[in-house]
């Protein structure tokens, strides 16, 4: 690529005329200048003028253009407002060119037309003269012009605030383009598209030089074959590039034609192409410094909004007059007596001493937590609204609007609207995660400035705290200064008779301390806590835990269930949480509540009847019987009855009062509400899904069968003994599931469970139509059958696992040839023969029917022990026996011994037996041999497991068969 530099020294501002330059082949004082090339001239008319000279006889007229520079501001930017300011008005635009044009010049000069390029910082003035000759004449009287006004210009020296330079006019030697293309600004790079043979450098310098200062001239490369053919010539001064492209554009040399066009310039900024080039150090910092940015701007700004939150420093509502009117509005539109929240406590047992306790724990300093828990619709909320209402700082956290959402970013984003943290930029996370993945990736280790949303949860958190510091601080000054107030008054008043003590108390006033008063305290309630999963909950609890012992604020938490509690005192384990235990209403408060709901309103007293005509004494008439109607649809049995059914939950009492009030009647509203609870109770209980709702499904449909029919029978049952019953096995895993499910109640005594009860009391009538219904009734009670079945099984497997293990069957065929020939043989076949012949099988064979006559019995050594033990085959005299042989024999020493066998010896037993005297003496067991002494009493117990679990198999076998005999006939 050919080019032509300047070099690489500063450039300095050239003037509008040529600095001469000398050269070797021409003498000093003689201008170096490019080849001379004309202006652009166009021939109009012929003139003949008879008072002219002979040389001016036969003159045509011509039209030419100059272009004169500096007239306006160039246009540097898309953005700059300069230009604008001058064209506003093209008349005073034109208007300032003329001024600036000569008056009286030769040759007739004319302007015909002014062309103002505004964005160029110029203006083209056409003008028309007269001259006779030849072409080259022609032109040379026009240069003749142009330079006659360009010294007109320079004799003015007229200078504008934009430029300090006077303006200069150059001859327009081609074709100008006028466009208004909004993205062509003016740049300092010219494009030259050739329209027929290339030009070289040398030609374009002398073509383009007397424009001003050229930086580089970049030719097209010769390996490039794209058409048309271009160069690119840089001007050191942008009012060069625009004179070049106002003047030179459409010009021919020799045979081709130049077209010419801006090049749109990307300047490098020194210091961003420096930061480009150290991106491991300038990522970090630019990071560092993003992140600082946020902290000092938007921190504040979300202090302030916390604030105004907490406080409502703007909310209009505050007003007294506003806010009575919006809540008599409120209740106008809900159509809601003032006294219904009042009625509501009013029905529920003890609740107007729980506000009061509740207040009263409020109303002393913040030490520990306050735990709220009842059931659902139990008045948990509206009791904490009561017992705040005063407070006039009040911050409120719903968890189940939080648990609600589906993503922690959304559940954050929600935490930020509760407490008014704004603003919230939810992209800072994917941000601040992709710089530090950068930053990783450039230096090889993290730059530990990655957020999620936890982070997030505790930066709102960590706001708050400051914000109720920050109302702590302001409370307490304003109190020192109310103080210290009444305090100078006082002190003035006794300044003359006890100065000394005065000045010892003025000197003693900057250490006092003063305590905020109860309503001054602000009071966070944490609504629904710990009913669902919540993914920061453990983040809120810990710091509502910092908060309340530092003494900033009371915390209030509402939970359903009771081990929202025992979670709160896992947390602060050091302090002892206050509990407020809630629980539904008493029957009779039921019905007092259904009956201030249900009640219609009596009609109005009829004037005399003298005063009314027919129509309205039968409206009258109407009125009354649609009241007593009414009346008797909710009379005192009925709304007893629905009592009874619905119990004092007041979710169901609602739901139930609108029913009514909808037009349906007492019964179809107590049936659809049973329905509804049977329809939950299946959904929820008997799913084989893995979560029921927001609960783990921790439990299976066995189980809740037995507690439900257990339910039925006696409304409540105690908690432990379900807790080990067969199904449960003492795991209380299940149980908890179901009473987070809202499937059961536990009623806590002692701060631990005792009794178990229906989730809600409408429960009841639910769980006894479930058990009511025949064929859902049998097909539960045949799976909870067979869920027993494979407990008692596997009971069985494990004992003879044991029995096996301890080589008892083994040890039992020995013993049986053993005393096949002696007397206990004969005893105990005696014995068997006469009590074991009406049922049952014998140990020598466990199917009689199926033996064959000749067969030998098959020896069944389990049932063989079994059977011994059950006789007390056993005589004094063997007995004498055995303990004269066993005197001989010591002890044994074996570990199955040590692990499973007891101390005690068989004589001591034998003693033992022989004083119970419920107890025959022949019922202890016999002694197998081959197993050790200290075993005896383990085989037993494990004969004693198999007898038992198999006949409660039996028992529930038949069970089983008499509910599928039931299911058959349906």
């Amino acid at each position: 690529m050919l080019s032509f530099r300047t070099g690489g020294r500063a450039l300095r501002r050239p003037t509008w005329k040529l600095q001469p330059q000398h050269s070797a082949l021409q003498p000093p004082g003689k201008l170096l200048r490019p080849a001379a090339r004309f202006i652009h001239v166009d021939r109009l008319e012929h003139e003949a003028d008879s008072g002219a000279e002979a040389s001016e006889v036969d003159a045509d007229k011509y039209r030419a253009g100059l272009f004169i520079d500096k007239g306006f501001p160039l246009k540097m930017a898309a953005f700059d407002f300069r230009p604008y300011i001058w064209s506003r008005n093209t008349e005073a635009m034109k208007k300032k060119v003329a001024d600036l044009l000569p008056k009286e010049l030769p040759h007739h000069f004319a302007v015909c037309e002014i062309e103002p390029h505004k964005r160029d910082g110029g203006s083209i003035v056409y003008f028309t003269f007269s001259a006779p000759g030849s072409q080259d004449k022609v032109k040379q009287i026009a240069e003749g012009l142009v330079s006659a006004v360009n010294t007109e210009l320079a004799a003015r020296d007229k200078r504008s605030w934009y430029d300090l330079e006077p303006a200069r006019s150059l001859p327009v030697r081609g074709v100008p383009f006028s466009e208004d293309i909004v993205r062509m600004l003016p740049s300092k790079k010219i494009k030259v598209e050739f329209v027929g043979p290339d030009l070289t450098v040398e030609q374009l310098y002398r073509e383009f030089r007397e424009f001003g200062l050229i930086l580089d001239i970049e030719t097209q490369p010769t390996s490039n074959k794209d058409t048309p053919r271009w160069a690119i010539v840089h001007y050191s001064q942008l009012r060069g590039a625009t004179r070049a492209r106002n003047c030179a554009h459409g010009d021919v040399v020799g045979s081709t034609r130049l077209l010419l066009s801006y090049v749109r310039e990307t300047h490098t900024n020194v210091v961003i192409q420096w930061f480009k080039d150290h991106t491991k150090f300038t990522i970090p910092l630019a990071a560092a410094a993003l992140i600082a940015a946020i902290y000092a701007i938007f921190d504040p700004i979300r202090e302030f909004f916390v604030e105004n939150k907490i406080t409502h420093r703007f909310d209009l509502s505050q007003i007294p007059i506003l806010g009575n009117m919006r809540k008599a509005a409120m209740r106008s539109l809900l159509r809601r007596d003032s006294s219904s929240s009042s009625e509501e406590m009013s029905a529920w047992t003890g609740l107007f001493d729980q506000k009061d306790r509740l207040v009263s724990i409020l109303n002393e300093p913040p030490e520990s937590f306050v735990v709220v828990t009842g059931p659902h619709g139990s008045g948990k909320t509206k009791l904490v609204e009561l017992a705040t209402q005063e407070k006039k700082y009040r911050i409120v956290i719903d968890a189940n609007n939080l648990a609600s959402q589906h993503s922690e970013l959304e559940q954050m984003t929600l935490l930020a609207r509760q407490l008014g943290w704004w603003p919230v930029f939810n992209s800072i996370i994917g941000i601040t995660n992709t710089i530090d993945l950068m930053v990783t990736a450039t230096t090889g280790s993290k730059a530990g400035i990655s957020a999620t949303p936890e982070s997030q949860v505790r930066r709102i958190l960590e706001c708050l705290a400051l914000v109720l510091t920050k109302i702590r601080h302001n409370r307490l000054d304003v109190l020192n200064a109310n103080e210290q107030r009444k305090r100078k008054a006082r002190l003035a008043q006794e300044s003359q008779q006890i100065a000394g003590s005065s000045n010892a108390e003025a000197a003693s006033f900057g250490s006092s301390s003063h305590a905020l008063s109860p309503e001054d305290i602000p009071v966070i309630v944490l609504e629904n806590f710990m009913d669902k999963d919540l993914a920061f909950s453990k983040i809120i609890i810990e710091w509502a835990a910092s908060v309340v012992e530092a003494g900033l604020a009371h915390c209030i938490i509402t939970t359903n269930s009771i081990s929202g509690y025992h979670e709160v005192q896992r947390v602060e384990s050091h302090r002892a949480a206050s509990l407020i235990s809630l629980d539904d209403s008493s029957p009779m408060g039921a019905i007092t509540l259904l009956q201030r709901q249900l009640t219609p309103e009596a009609p109005a007293q009829v004037p005399a009847p003298d005063t009314l005509d027919e129509k309205a004494l039968e409206a009258h008439e109407q009125l009354v019987a649609e009241y007593q109607r009414k009346l008797d649809a909710v009379s005192g049995d009925r709304i007893a009855y629905a009592a009874s059914v619905l119990g004092g939950r007041l979710e169901d009492l609602q739901i139930f009062v609108q029913k009514v009030k909808a037009g349906e009647s007492i019964g179809s509203a107590i049936e659809d509400i049973i329905q509804r609870s049977i329809t939950e109770v299946r959904k929820h209980a008997f799913a084989n899904d893995t979560e029921v709702g927001q609960c783990e499904h921790t439990w299976s449909p066995e189980q809740f069968w037995y507690l439900l029919t257990e339910l039925a029978r006696h409304e409540s049952v105690e908690y432990d003994r379900m807790r080990n019953s067969a199904l449960f096995a003492g795991n209380d895993s299940a149980l908890l599931g179901l009473a987070e499910a809202q499937l059961i109640t536990m009623v806590y005594d002692n701060d631990r469970p005792s009794r178990i009860r229906p989730g809600r009391p409408v429960y009841y009538a639910a769980f006894n139509r479930i058990v009511d219904d025949p064929g859902f009734s049998s097909t539960m009670a045949i799976r909870m059958h067979k869920a027993f079945v494979d407990l008692e099984t596997a009971k069985i497997r494990k004992a003879e696992e044991e029995l096996a293990l301890l080589n008892v069957f083994k040890a039992s065929v020995d013993s049986y040839n053993t005393l096949a020939s002696n007397f206990a043989i004969i005893t105990a076949s005696k014995d068997i023969s006469g009590s074991g012949g009406s049922g049952g099988d014998g140990w020598w064979s466990r199917n009689k029917s199926k033996a064959k006559d000749g067969d030998i019995p098959q020896l069944y050594p389990e049932a063989y022990i079994a059977q011994a033990a059950r006789s007390g085959m056993y005589s004094n005299g063997l007995d004498d026996t055995r303990k004269a042989s066993r005197a001989n024999e010591p002890s044994s020493q074996s570990w199955l011994g040590w692990l499973f066998g007891r101390s005690t010896s068989f004589q001591k037993q034998a003693g033992s037996n022989a004083n119970d005297e419920k107890q025959p003496n022949n019922a202890w067991p016999m002694a197998v041999p081959g197993i050790p002494l200290e075993l005896q009493g383990r085989v037993r117990f494990l004969l004693n497991v198999i007898h038992s679990s198999q006949l409660k198999i039996d028992k529930w076998d038949e069970e089983i068969k008499s509910r599928a005999t039931r299911l058959a006939g349906l």
